[in-house]
This record gives C-alpha cells, structure tokens and sequence, in this order.
C-alpha cells in the first residue's frame, strides 16, 4: 500500500513538469528550426530537456516501484490533451485568463499538443497490465528453493571373499582338517574315522 502511495505523489508532481517541459522545449525546437537559428545555444537546452522528458517518461513507464506514478501522470496529460478536442467550449470556460488564447506556450492546443498526446497515451497504457500491480518478489521467493538431499543408501552387507563358494559348512569350524597321501591333500572324514598318523620310531 505504501508503494502505490508514493507512486500516486510521484504521478502528482511528475505531471505538471512534464507538461510544462514538453511544451517549452517543443516551442523552443520548432521557433529555432523555422528561424534557422541552428547555432543558438537554446537549441541544444530545448533538446536538453526534451531528452529529460523522454527519460522521466521511460522511468515511469518501465518501474516496478508503483505503476500509479504512470497511471497518474499518464492520465492528467492524456486528459488535458483531449478536453480541448472532445469540449473546447468547457475547456475555455475552465483554464485563466492567461491562457485562454489558443497556441500560446502552455495552452491544451499550445504547439504541444501532439508530444502531449504521445507521451500521455504512452504512459497510461504502459500502467495497464496487472503484473505490473503485483508486489515485487522478495528475494528468497525469486529463486526456487533447493530440493533436500536425497537420504544415503543402506551400506551393503560385508561379504568374506574367501567364504564365497562354501555351502554347508559349520559357522564354528575355521579350517578343514585333511590329510596327505600320494595322491595329494585329502580332506578328514567330518564322522572322526580319519585321524593324523603318528610317526613313530619302530628301530
């Protein structure tokens, strides 16, 4: 609420200004031009604030402060503009006495008119969309959060890489008894009928 707040001041003070400097410079530029004063340094000031026009209005079209400010400025230009052409009658019963005549500097139908027209169409549409209503997003909403670590695996079960292979056999037991012969190693009967020879001394 506050944002549009300052967006409807801003537009407040903005629109005089920007009248009054669209209808000074665009006299000022046309009166050189028509004369040839090419080298008159006021040339190059109404051009000067001919930009700072052109500025002001691109700000207050492009803002994401408060399109009020736009929407303000943009219609009490567009509707000075057009009351002379929809009314003129009510017009001229309505402005001082100053500037009743019609072409004088700062006058609806003053040689401002068309920069006017422009610059207020401009800014009153650019206020239209509805994003431009919606509050910025604050900087932890701009960016997507990041998704949690997915939870580690169940480490696998330690295997004995020399049990792979033996079936049936006694947890207890950690070696197999056997014997030798000639025909090489010979594993025990498991029933105890084998037994290790004892070498004896028969002499």
């Amino acid at each position: 609420m506050l944002r549009h707040m300052v967006g409807l001041l801003v537009g407040l003070v903005v629109a005089p200004l920007l009248w009054v400097g669209a209808a000074w410079s665009a006299a000022e530029i046309t009166g050189h031009l028509q004369a040839q004063r090419f080298s008159d340094p006021m040339l190059l000031t109404a051009c000067a604030v001919m930009m700072g026009v052109g500025v002001a209005c691109g700000v207050l079209a492009g803002t994401r402060v408060s399109p009020l400010a736009a929407f303000v400025a943009g219609g009490l230009v567009l509707g000075a503009s057009l009351w002379p052409l929809l009314s003129y009658d009510t017009m001229a019963a309505a402005v001082p006495d100053w500037l009743a005549e019609p072409g004088t500097l700062f006058h609806p139908m003053g040689p401002g008119l068309p920069l006017h027209l422009a610059l207020g169409t401009l800014l009153f549409i650019s206020s239209l969309p509805f994003s431009r209503w919606r509050p910025p997003l604050r900087r932890e909403d701009a960016l997507p959060a990041y998704p949690p670590a997915p939870a580690p695996a169940p480490a696998p079960p330690s295997v004995d890489p020399y049990d792979a292979g033996r079936t049936g056999d006694d947890p207890g037991r950690t070696t197999t008894p056997f014997r030798r012969d000639g025909e090489g190693f010979q594993p025990l009967a498991p029933d105890g009928t084998d037994h290790t020879r004892t070498f004896r001394d028969d002499g």
